[in-house]
């Protein structure tokens, strides 16, 4: 569930020196630097923003990556992500995912292998497994990740959202803490569903409209509704123009052409415009919309 990820992303975001407390513990040498927007021009890879820690005189850059199952098709993006940002950024990147739930699973891949014959390529990845930190969380070390307990239990018990708010009570940022609260809320209703987590956390409601956690959700669901609008406006208008250019060539379309036609998606439409200058015919408009369409269909 991608909001189950983005909420631990953002928790490490809002609270970096958790993140480095969760792998080095309290006694570290290891400090944060900064926080760096680690985009990369990579189609579709795009990095979460990463931690810039140094050791003494060394510097790198860490970046999370969160499951909450395994899911080994993505480790080579994880490892591209990294080596993309080392080779972009000239500085040592490394990567660390955290599986969030241990479910039914009996093993958390960290890395894959390319192999041909006597050839082989190895990539490993630092991996943490959220559930075996539990303690820490409990005992108020990691009380930031508090959060994230209900995915720890083989059997889902509500009560544990009291505990979550012991814990997060006790955090003294009040804007951290309505960021938390919002965080587990989003966990919970994954969890428990939307009814028993809004009789539990009655008074957090109200809180949760002064989360930047929330208000920056809302916006990026905006957005991204805005975009859908966009290509769908997009499409409905090609749509439209090649229905005329088809009315000209070949006259009015049966039903069931039509119907074929509107069923074509962004890129189907686009091929079928080059391919025009070809089709004199329903008949051929027929054969491309048979044949034709399901190849770009594939293609995609």
């Amino acid at each position: 569930m991608q909001e189950i990820d983005r909420a631990f992303k953002a928790v490490l975001t809002l609270k970096p020196d958790c993140a480095l407390d969760l792998i080095f513990g309290k006694m570290r040498t290891i400090k944060l630097k900064t926080i760096a927007d680690s985009q990369i021009n990579v189609p579709e890879l795009r990095a979460d923003k990463a931690f810039v820690v140094k050791d003494g005189r060394r510097s790198f850059y860490l970046i999370y990556e969160a499951m909450l199952q395994p899911r080994p098709d993505e480790l080579p993006k994880f490892a591209l992500k990294t080596l993309g940002m080392q080779y972009m950024l000239k500085r040592p990147a490394l990567a660390v995912i955290v599986y969030l739930t241990k479910g039914k699973h009996t093993s958390f891949p960290d890395g894959f292998e390319n192999r041909f014959g006597v050839l082989s390529n190895q990539f490993k990845l630092s991996k943490i497994l959220l559930w075996e930190h539990e303690a820490r969380i409990l005992s108020g070390e990691l009380k930031e990740l508090a959060p994230f307990l209900p995915l720890f239990q083989k059997r889902p018990n509500p009560g544990i959202m009291k505990v979550q708010r012991h814990l997060l009570d006790k955090v003294s940022d009040p804007k951290l803490r309505s960021d938390l609260f919002a965080t587990a809320i989003v966990v919970d209703i994954y969890t428990f569903g939307e009814r028993v987590v809004l009789l539990e956390f009655q008074k957090e409601v109200n809180m949760l409209k002064e989360s930047r956690l929330i208000k920056g959700w809302m916006n990026e669901s905006q957005k991204i509704g805005e975009q859908i609008g966009e290509r769908k406006g997009e499409r409905k208008g090609k749509l439209s123009i090649l229905q005329k250019q088809i009315n000209r060539k070949v006259g009015g379309l049966s039903p069931e052409l039509l119907l074929k036609l509107q069923k074509l998606n962004r890129a189907q439409l686009d091929n079928l415009s080059l391919e025009l200058l070809n089709i004199d015919s329903q008949k051929k408009l027929q054969a491309w919309l048979n044949n034709g369409a399901s190849k770009t269909a594939r293609k995609r």
